[in-house]
Parts: C-alpha cells; structure tokens; sequence
C-alpha cells in the first residue's frame, strides 16, 4: 500500500481541487473519529480509506461504465440509471489496484461510504458518517446535529444521517438505492 504523501499526490491529479479538499477533510474527520471510538489500527485504516473514500468519484460516467464492466463490478438497475452511485464500489477496486490497498477492512469503508448498508462495522461506519460531516462541508440543515451525534453514538448518528440523507433524494426525485433502505431499517432498530 503506498504511504498518506504519495496517496495524497496521486489523488491531487485524478480529483478536482473541490473533491481533494472534502477527501482531506473525511481523512481527517474519520481520524478523530477513529480515536473517539477505537485503536491505532483503526485510526490507521480510517485515515486510508478516508483519503480513498472517493478515488474513483470524478471518473467521467463513460469510464466509471467500462471500468465496472472491465473490473466485474456488478451494477444494478438503479446504479445504470444514477452511473455516479458505482463510484464506492468502484473506488474500491481502484483503491486496491492502483493504490496497493489489500485491507479488506479498508475496502469495504470504501464500498459502503455512500449508500450505507444494514450491520457496518465501526470502520465503516466511520467513513460513512466522516464523509457527511467533514468540516469542510457547507453548512445545511442538520450538519452540526450530525456532528453531535458522531460523537455520541455511532450507530445514532447512522440512522440520523440516513433518514437525512434518504429525504435529500426523494425531495430531488432521485433514485433510492434499497442498501440505504436496509441500512436505515437496520438502524432504526437498534
């Protein structure tokens, strides 16, 4: 796996200067967050995947379709119709291609930051609510209780931002993936 500096050069090249900056902030907000709620493993891995969360979010819709295609990624009815709802997933295979990441734990951060899933592990979970929160965000209604939650309660936090995040698309008549669905479920029963 290559060091934070060459990740950091490589993702200056490949993403906008808009999304490099939100990378740095999530690389930095999931390392708080790791410390809150886990080891120095865990703030390892969350500084990783932080930084990766969105390697492959920039790829024009053209080549985020081949590379899933090219790679076996599978993508679903809903993913062909909102083509930027591949990039977790397709993130991770790039993550680990092309940035030497072999840490499944890492991986699945990676997969999971965007729609969420039902069961996350603490990593994941991390990455998911670190890219909400990052404290370069915009402000928008909810953000500061957001962060609030983070620092309670994970899984708290989980089921806030979901049903936050679940009313932004269907106010934008946006297509809903169902793992954010399950993850909300999952979620709300805890």
């Amino acid at each position: 796996m290559l060091d934070t500096e060459k990740i950091k050069e490589k993702l200056q090249s490949s993403l906008s200067i808009e999304r490099y900056i939100h990378t740095l902030g999530v690389a930095e907000e999931a390392e708080k967050l790791a410390k809150r709620y886990g080891d120095e493993e865990l703030v390892k891995k969350a500084v990783y995947a932080g930084l990766l969360h969105d390697c492959a979010k920039d790829y024009p819709a053209e080549m985020k379709r081949r590379f899933c295609k090219e790679y076996h990624i599978p993508v679903d009815d809903i993913m062909k119709k909102q083509i930027d709802l591949v990039h977790p997933f397709l993130g991770a295979e790039v993550a680990k291609r092309e940035y030497g990441v072999e840490d499944e734990d890492i991986l699945e951060a990676i997969r999971w930051h965007t729609t969420g899933k039902a069961d996350m592990t603490v990593l994941d979970k991390i990455i998911f609510i670190a890219d909400y929160i990052e404290p370069n965000r915009e402000s928008f209604d909810g953000l500061e209780e957001a962060r609030k939650l983070a620092y309670e309660d994970l899984d708290k936090a989980m089921k806030y931002i979901l049903e936050s995040t679940i009313e932004y698309v269907k106010k934008r008549n946006r297509l809903l993936h169902p793992y954010s669905l399950e993850a909300l479920k999952f979620y709300s029963g805890k």
